[in-house]
């Protein structure tokens, strides 16, 4: 906010204008006027306003449609209105309530109420704008994060390969020339440049979720979910594993990205019920507090709740990588993605029962 507060003032009777910028300036406010609604928006375009006085009875467009038009704008949707008016009606305040008012003062003005009320709001919009220059700021920041995870990632695997194909060929054409040390060694060498190129690979899947843009439109989850458990058949081969996919309610989101979270949440069910015979897992959805609740649930060696705050970290792991393969990224790329539709994502386990993950997608039913 500037050091003198801008209110734009609108009204068709130049007597009240004259009224509330006497009230008005002493304190330290500047005004701009408007004699109706059409010029009013015309100001809003060519000034910048930190508050609205707003007549409601005008001719042409009224107040109620000045503040309609002003919160349809992106740019003033949090832009504090005051209505002025004469109207007492419960169903008049109402309407202005609805239109997208912030409060409301009766005419003939009172100084004290007008005074409080303006300080009031412009001392919310202060906190506003400020709110808003932080989050400004913190997405700055984060795409100037992303773009560096994803520079550094792309760049570490050109030695990666260098190092993985000259092990590859000192193990191909002089193994025999080597003691068993020295092969084993190559060995773990190639074994961990391998597993480096994963976490790689997954970082920059993680990195590109941020500047991926969303085609959002309406999905059917259990179409995604046979085609991501076609995706995994390899990882499914020699097991007997017993799918369940029940009523899977349409929903609002990126099909591509919400196939990534069933592959996800399908390829980690998999994994942690190796050890079953038979693997059970079921995807569902239950309504929960007005919104549908989508869920995957497995029968494998679950994990220790007190640890549940690392499980969507990127690169945590709640087991042994000698036990279970993988790189700790796959459940924080479905977070992100979950998130970014609006939604929340979750865990529920118990240590060799089982887990259970659920997931929305920021829509109320």
């Amino acid at each position: 906010m500037k050091d003198k507060p801008v209110i734009l003032v609108v009204d068709d009777e130049p007597q009240n204008i004259e009224l509330l910028e006497a009230y008005l300036v002493p304190q330290g406010y500047e005004i701009v006027k408007a004699a109706n609604g059409e010029e009013a928006l015309g100001k809003l375009s060519g000034e910048q306003i930190d508050l609205i006085l707003l007549d409601v009875l005008m001719p042409g467009i009224d107040g109620f449609e000045v503040t309609r038009r002003v919160r349809q704008d992106n740019t003033h949707r949090l832009l504090p209105i005051i209505l002025v008016t004469v109207l007492r009606d419960t169903e008049d305040r109402v309407k202005g309530i609805e239109a997208g008012c912030d409060d409301f003062i009766s005419s003939p003005v009172d100084k004290i109420e007008l005074l409080a009320r303006v300080r009031s709001l412009l001392k919310v919009k202060a906190y506003n704008d400020l709110i808003s220059n932080y989050q400004k700021e913190l997405e700055a920041a984060n795409k100037e994060l992303e773009a560096f995870t994803y520079s550094v990632s792309h760049d570490l695997r050109a030695p990666l390969r260098a190092v993985d194909g000259f092990s590859r060929i000192l193990l191909d054409k002089y193994a025999p020339q080597l003691p068993p040390d020295a092969q084993r060694y190559l060995s773990l060498v190639r074994s961990n440049t391998l597993q480096m190129g994963h976490l790689v690979d997954d970082l920059l899947a993680f990195s590109h979720l941020g500047r991926q843009a969303m085609i959002k439109d309406q999905v059917k989850p259990a179409a995604l979910v046979r085609e991501a458990w076609d995706l995994l058949r390899s990882e499914q081969d020699g097991r007997h594993v017993k799918l369940t996919v029940g009523n899977l309610p349409s929903c609002q989101g990126d099909r591509a990205l919400l196939k990534q979270v069933f592959v996800n949440l399908l390829s980690n069910a998999l994994k942690f019920t190796r050890k079953r015979n038979p693997a059970v897992i079921e995807v569902g959805c239950i309504r929960k507090d007005g919104e549908n609740v989508f869920f995957v649930r497995d029968n494998g060696v679950g994990f220790d709740m007190r640890y549940v705050d690392k499980l969507f970290g990127v690169f945590q792991r709640l087991h042994r990588s000698e036990d279970y393969e993988g790189t700790g990224v796959g459940l924080a790329i479905v977070q992100r993605i979950v998130h970014r539709h609006g939604g929340r994502v979750w865990a529920e386990a118990e240590l060799d029962k089982g887990a259970t993950f659920f997931l929305t997608l920021g829509e109320k039913i």
